[in-house]
């Protein structure tokens, strides 16, 4: 794809209006532009029963094939397992630190697959490709094919994520936003 069609300078849009998109102080920027093929910058995490529990916690999901490695040891698991959310945290943060605003207001995640086990011990790391960017009208897409990957390179988690733009709301033209709101 050519400028206007999807690449460079055009796909600014994910970063120009974005207020964040990380935590202040991380040196994780949101990508300025992207074009199809490009990898998005990855996240390593290294995952323990403390992370699963907290998981449990945040969740309310204290099935014991999560949190009671004794009873999980008998399951054909072997041990615990990483609870499915979790996962789609570690791919939302991806997706919103490389697309910031983009992520929140239009973000989608599609097409997900639970293919191995997530346990404690593991190190996995979360990636993407960008697959296609789309220009429409006035809204603006991006779709990557998103991975989590543990330490031996077995993938265990895959999907598609979409990032979209959409215009500011504007003062005077009856779009909800804070800005017609604050006006009220």
């Amino acid at each position: 794809m050519g400028e206007g069609e999807g690449g460079g300078d055009l796909w600014e849009f994910f970063t120009a209006s974005a207020k964040g998109g990380g935590d202040k102080g991380d040196d994780y920027k949101m990508l300025k532009s992207v074009n199809p093929g490009d990898p998005l910058p990855s996240i390593e995490k290294a995952i323990d029963q403390y992370m699963i529990l907290r998981s449990a916690d945040l969740s309310g999901d204290f099935n014991r094939l999560h949190v009671d490695p004794e009873y999980a040891r008998q399951t054909r698991f072997g041990g615990t397992i990483a609870h499915g959310p979790m996962s789609l945290a570690f791919m939302n943060e991806l997706m919103m630190k490389c697309f910031g605003e983009g992520w929140a207001v239009g973000g989608k995640l599609l097409d997900v697959r639970f293919v191995a086990p997530i346990r404690p011990g593991d190190r996995i790391r979360i990636a993407g490709t960008v697959k296609e960017m789309q220009n429409k009208g006035e809204r603006n897409s991006v779709e990557c094919e998103l991975s989590i990957e543990k330490q031996d390179g077995e993938k265990a988690v895959v999907g598609r994520g979409i990032a979209e733009s959409f215009p500011p709301p504007l003062r005077g033209e009856g779009r909800v936003g804070v800005s017609s709101l604050e006006e009220k």
